[in-house]
């Protein structure tokens, strides 16, 4: 017979759970549902033609706790702050298997598909286009220590906007 100590299984616990391992947990949830500042986006070809600017989307999941800790830590305050209002769009992409969007080529995607499409496989990721659908920027992936991914959307947020080309509507 094979005898498992408590402190095997939590080792084992630890070591195979990567948000055990990682030591952060992010919990918003509450009894009344949340109403996020960011946007949906349904159509990029109607968003990319009247705006002429850059467009940061967040691609994340209803079930995500990281996904939610990025926008309430980092992006709501980046909206509230007008830092990059005249710049870029801040945009969420939520991955389900129900919803469509409009590409940035006039065409009809499921929301997994979209990110598909991308490469987008890990969520929250922040990705970058220019009117064209072409990424102008870093991609954020994931959230670990809060400050480092703020630091980061700062940098690639920058980097978008100064590769973006000029767009005249």
């Amino acid at each position: 017979m094979i005898v498992i100590r408590p402190t095997t299984l939590l080792f084992l616990w630890i070591c195979c759970n990567p948000v055990a391992a990682s030591g952060v947990v992010y919990q918003y949830e509450d009894d009344e549902e949340r109403t996020s500042l960011i946007a949906a986006v349904l159509n990029f070809e109607q968003e990319m033609k009247q705006a002429g600017k850059p467009i940061m989307v967040e691609f994340s999941t209803p079930w995500c706790a990281y996904c939610e800790a990025l926008e309430v830590e980092i992006l709501e305050p980046l909206i509230r702050s007008d830092k990059y209002s005249d710049a870029i769009i801040i945009r969420k992409l939520q991955i389900d298997t129900y919803s469509d969007v409009i590409g940035f080529d006039g065409k009809r995607y499921k929301t997994a598909e979209f990110s598909r499409k991308y490469g987008v496989d890990l969520y929250p990721t922040l990705v970058f286009f220019d009117a064209e659908g072409r990424e102008i920027s870093q991609r954020v992936v994931g959230i670990t220590v809060l400050d480092y991914v703020a630091e980061a959307v700062d940098k690639a947020i920058e980097e978008a906007i100064s590769e973006a080309p000029a767009h005249s509507n």
